[in-house]
């Protein structure tokens, strides 16, 4: 009987796959209960405004709470696990559900007078608009 050999860059290849899978699951695995979960969020920037963008899917509207005070933007609400499958028994569970909440900081020249949202898509996009800065250039006179 002949012993097949398994070259060592195969063997590091699957402990790396194997690594990398259990981290993945670990980092999607639900909080503890009671403990809120923070979906994930991007902030852009453009001449105009900034853009603040947060992964909610299957939220609806009306389950999310948006609020903006001192710099700061704060989204609270829930997500409900699907209908279809609350009768079942979860066999693997990588979506998070339940409370979450997210807060992001904006630069000191956000203008949060100027705030806009909207849910489309499973994607919360909050506009806050920038102030522009004042020139402080002055006109010197120049005496004799």
């Amino acid at each position: 009987m002949r012993m097949r050999s398994v070259s060592p860059f195969q063997q590091l290849g699957e402990l790396r796959d194997a690594v990398l899978d259990t981290l993945a699951l670990e980092r999607r695995r639900q909080p503890a209960r009671g403990q809120a979960w923070q979906p994930p969020a991007d902030l852009a920037v453009s001449d105009d405004e900034y853009i603040v963008l947060l992964d909610l899917p299957g939220v609806r509207r009306e389950q999310v709470e948006a609020t903006a005070d001192d710099g700061v933007v704060r989204i609270r609400g829930v997500s409900a696990q699907p209908e279809e499958a609350a009768d079942a028994q979860p066999l693997r569970s990588e979506r998070p559900t339940g409370q979450f909440v997210r807060s992001v900081r904006l630069p000191t020249d956000a203008d949060m007078s100027r705030i806009s949202a909207k849910l489309a898509e499973g994607v919360l996009e909050i506009r806050v608009g920038r102030r522009r800065p004042k020139s402080s250039q002055v006109s010197i006179e120049i005496g004799q």
